[in-house]
């Protein structure tokens, strides 16, 4: 850690809130505890808004709702989230996960603020933020749609199996438009000397998650941001227990989920961003990490 120096900036990051009114669930052998979520996410809203001095802003990772039996539930779900949410005193950066896409796209962009399904956002000077939209080749499209029929396309040449084991319909990947986006906002960046910290939901590395809850398409990606000097950090949810995988210089990050935290703890974390280190500070189940850039 550079004890010697304040960080350029500093920002609050949580993942898969994924708050839904229903009962415990039990999968995987972990416990899956919806109706905390709420007093979780309040918890992080609180400690960020206590460091608004000093923080940028927030960064969400997905997965805000879980989705319920009918769209009247889902919608009263995300209103619950929102509220808590609306107490932010800070700038808040949102990107779509898959249980996000239980609701409306055009409703989840609209009521988070968000730009756009994938963005690129100035943070500091020489730093900016990219957002990805990890579900924008997937099943959470109308049928007969471009998206719907290039994600079609990929799940016959790529089907679920021991080869494919990302193919599961709760994961999706990165379309054909968004990787020249993504290519664009890359080499720009190189030119210019700016760093970024990518964020999408789903995980790219085999470490950071296991191969069943990777991004379909996430050997592509990854090799993308790996071959890029100007990609610091890649950050994500989806994967509840978190993870860490390291490819040469760049760290791939899952941050633990708030849905997952045990009674009577919170998951939350803030990020400090200094010349040639990132730290993560971890709140209770969110692991603490410091990570050198180059």
């Amino acid at each position: 850690m550079e004890e010697t120096c304040k960080p350029l900036f500093s920002f609050g990051v949580i993942a898969d809130v994924q708050y839904g009114d229903k009962d415990d669930n039990h999968s995987e052998g972990r416990v899956q505890r919806y109706r905390e979520a709420p007093q979780k996410l309040d918890k992080a809203v609180e400690t960020f808004n206590a460091s608004k001095s000093s923080l940028l802003f927030v960064l969400t990772l997905g997965d805000i709702i879980d989705g319920n039996d009918t769209v009247e539930r889902t919608s009263a779900d995300f209103d619950i989230v929102l509220t808590s949410l609306s107490m932010l005193e800070l700038p808040t950066y949102h990107l779509l996960g898959n249980h996000c896409l239980t609701l409306p796209r055009e409703q989840m962009l609209q009521n988070l603020q968000m730009p756009d399904r994938f963005y690129h956002a100035e943070l500091h000077p020489g730093w900016a933020l990219v957002i990805l939209d990890t579900m924008d080749i997937s099943v959470k499209w109308p049928v007969g749609s471009k998206n719907h029929e290039e994600a079609m396309t990929f799940m016959h040449n790529h089907p679920l199996g021991e080869a494919n084991p990302q193919m599961s319909e709760w994961n999706g990947g990165l379309g054909s438009e968004q990787k020249t986006w993504l290519a664009h906002i890359l080499s720009d960046a190189e030119r210019q000397g700016t760093h970024l910290i990518v964020a999408g939901h789903h995980p790219l590395v085999v470490g950071s998650a296991p191969s069943t809850h990777l991004l379909w398409n996430h050997e592509e990606v990854a090799k993308m941001l790996v071959e890029s000097p100007a990609v610091a950090l890649f950050l994500n949810g989806h994967y509840h227990p978190g993870g860490y995988a390291q490819v040469g210089a760049k760290h791939f990050v899952t941050v633990e989920a708030i849905l997952e935290a045990p009674t009577g703890s919170f998951a939350h974390g803030i990020i400090h961003v200094y010349d040639k280190e990132i730290e993560i500070q971890g709140f209770s189940t969110v692991t603490s990490r410091v990570l050198s850039i180059e």
